[in-house]
């Protein structure tokens, strides 16, 4: 899928905008200040957004807005494309690595700090600002907190007289009672299947892949266990293999259980509700009486404004309204999540839209003190695609886990945030 762009008029549909998503005349009204606006996701989230931006338009009739959108991946091969010739939009909504990636130290957005008058930041806390901070910059700001979460049809467990997993050895033990069936446990999607199996490495060893200063705890031997680990969970029929999972596997009954971040359980578990299946929330699975948890949280998402944009001020307001006002609290209830912004969530609670598998798990995170903050170091998409290459070569290659620990161990000693 391709960067599709597109320029908003005060006037112009949503729906007409996301059909055509090509430039467009304006309406007939004088702008005096362009902004460019761009964002990843999946056709809901371009929908609500152009339409959170067609309301700020109306708002804002002297701003006239620009937009790029696509899916995840493009989106991030554009954003380097931009950064390294210098043509990034003045509002960006990036992932939490991101910041890392484009501000290493902190000069590669735009200080938000100094646009306080025109964002609310009293409707975060001092721990929730701290996730946008870099070299003591305010880069970016939270949209709310994410982390990859178990979630099960517990109709299908409870038609295996199991209950619901919170140890890995409940999902071997399911894995042996369903596969005759056709049925796997639990689907782990490629940053799950990561994520996963380093949990079950820091869990099993009581060291962190990355500490809290992002320095490298895991050895090559280390990294050969997370590979060994889940080539097991594949071959044990635990999961399908990451690039076989079906999108419809968990609707449909194919995998009793998938784990995904929580701003992505509404796309994953409401077709499978409303299909009559009993979804609930997990927990976080670990091996009994380790002494750390394995499992991190991350912003969802998070805004930031160019470092240079000619505008700051009514970019900073752009920034304020998709982080804090009503309209775009109404229109993008809780798909990425339970928002942060203590205005958004009065909002939503007024109008009874804090309920559901997200709100569920949002709860069991915050809940959860074991948890702690992602290394941006861990979510390096470098990293991640060199294990999705190793699992391949190890379960269909023939490849020994051994030499594909070593790699993945040059590889993550090496790391370097910067595209």
């Amino acid at each position: 899928m391709t960067i599709r762009k597109s320029v908003l008029a005060l006037a112009l549909s949503a729906s007409l905008l996301l059909a055509s998503c090509t430039e467009t005349d304006a309406v007939p009204v004088k702008h005096s200040v362009a902004l460019s606006v761009s964002w990843w996701g999946r056709d809901v989230r371009h929908s609500y957004t152009i339409s959170a931006l067609n309301e700020f338009s109306k708002l804002n009739p002297d701003i006239e807005l620009s937009t790029e959108f696509a899916e995840f991946d493009p989106f991030l091969k554009q954003m380097d494309v931009e950064f390294a010739t210098h043509h990034e939009c003045d509002v960006m909504m990036i992932n939490y690595d991101w910041l890392f990636r484009y501000s290493p130290d902190g000069t590669g957005f735009y200080d938000l700090g100094q646009l306080a008058d025109e964002i609310d930041l009293s409707t975060f806390t001092a721990e929730q600002l701290s996730y946008g901070i870099v070299d003591g910059k305010l880069n970016a700001i939270s949209n709310a907190l994410n982390c990859e979460t178990c979630y099960y049809n517990a109709d299908l467990y409870k038609r295996y007289g199991l209950g619901l997993p919170s140890s890995w050895d409940d999902l071997f033990k399911a894995a042996e009672l369903m596969r005759g069936d056709g049925i796997y446990p639990i689907e782990l999607n490629r940053k799950a299947s990561w994520m996963a199996a380093i949990a079950h490495e820091e869990q099993r060893t009581g060291i962190r892949c990355f500490d809290d200063n992002n320095k490298l705890g895991f050895t090559a031997e280390n990294f050969a266990n997370v590979v060994s680990f889940y080539r097991d969970l594949v071959e044990k029929n635990v999961t399908k293999y990451m690039n076989e999972i079906g999108t419809q596997d968990f609707t449909r009954g194919i995998s009793a259980g998938a784990m995904v971040w929580i701003s992505d359980a509404g796309y994953f578990c409401e077709p499978a509700i409303k299909s009559g299946h009993k979804i609930e929330v997990g927990d976080y699975l670990r091996i009994p009486g380790s002494e750390i948890l394995g499992w991190y949280a991350k912003p969802t998402s998070m805004y930031c404004i160019r470092r240079d944009t000619k505008s700051p001020k009514e970019a900073a307001k752009l920034v304020d309204f998709l982080i804090n006002s009503e309209e775009m609290a109404l229109l993008q209830g809780t798909e990425k999540g339970i928002p942060m912004s203590k205005s958004m969530l009065e909002v939503l609670e007024s109008n009874d839209l804090l309920h559901g598998i997200q709100f569920d798990s949002n709860k069991k995170l915050l809940s959860t003190i074991e948890i702690k903050r992602v290394s941006p170091y861990l979510e390096n998409i470098g990293l991640v695609e060199a294990f999705e290459r190793s699992a391949r070569a190890v379960l269909y290659e023939g490849e020994d886990p051994e030499s594909e620990g070593r790699m993945l161990y040059d590889i993550a000693k090496d790391l370097k945030l910067e595209p």
